[in-house]
């Protein structure tokens, strides 16, 4: 996601600035999927192939896309986030771990429009994570 070329940026924007609540089948109506980011096709297929709603990617609080954040960090630190939920019930904390060591918990719904929303601006997640990364590597 570090080096979207303008054509995936221009696609992006365009899912970005949808409403929240559009109808499912007018999601991708205008958007060339083929622009996207891999990773992104990659969620759309699979979520047709099981017949889900359409993929809509996590996000954090203040609207930006996960993946963009994440991917930035891994390719800054050569590191590896996973973002895990297990036994949980709605509503309860996700731990994030950066490569197999947990740096703590984050706030998570879902919205009514259909996507995850990380309970955290995107800007304090990078300040969070940059932390945690140097007090592992001391």
């Amino acid at each position: 996601m570090v080096d979207d070329t303008p054509a995936e940026q221009a696609e992006i924007e365009k899912l970005r600035a949808r409403d929240p609540g559009e109808a499912d089948d007018e999601v991708y109506e205008d958007v060339d999927i083929a622009a996207l980011p891999g990773w992104w096709r990659r969620a759309i297929e699979e979520f047709e192939e099981h017949d889900l709603r359409p993929y809509r990617p996590p996000r954090f609080s203040d609207g930006t896309l996960k993946h963009v954040v994440v991917d930035r960090l891994e390719s800054r630190y050569d590191v590896t986030f996973r973002f895990i939920g297990m036994n949980v019930s709605y509503g309860d904390d996700w731990e994030v771990y950066v490569d197999g060591n947990r740096i703590g918990t984050i706030g998570r719904h879902r919205s009514p429009h259909g996507y995850t929303i990380f309970e955290m601006e995107s800007d304090e997640f990078v300040s969070w994570v940059t932390e945690a990364i140097g007090t592992e590597r001391e």
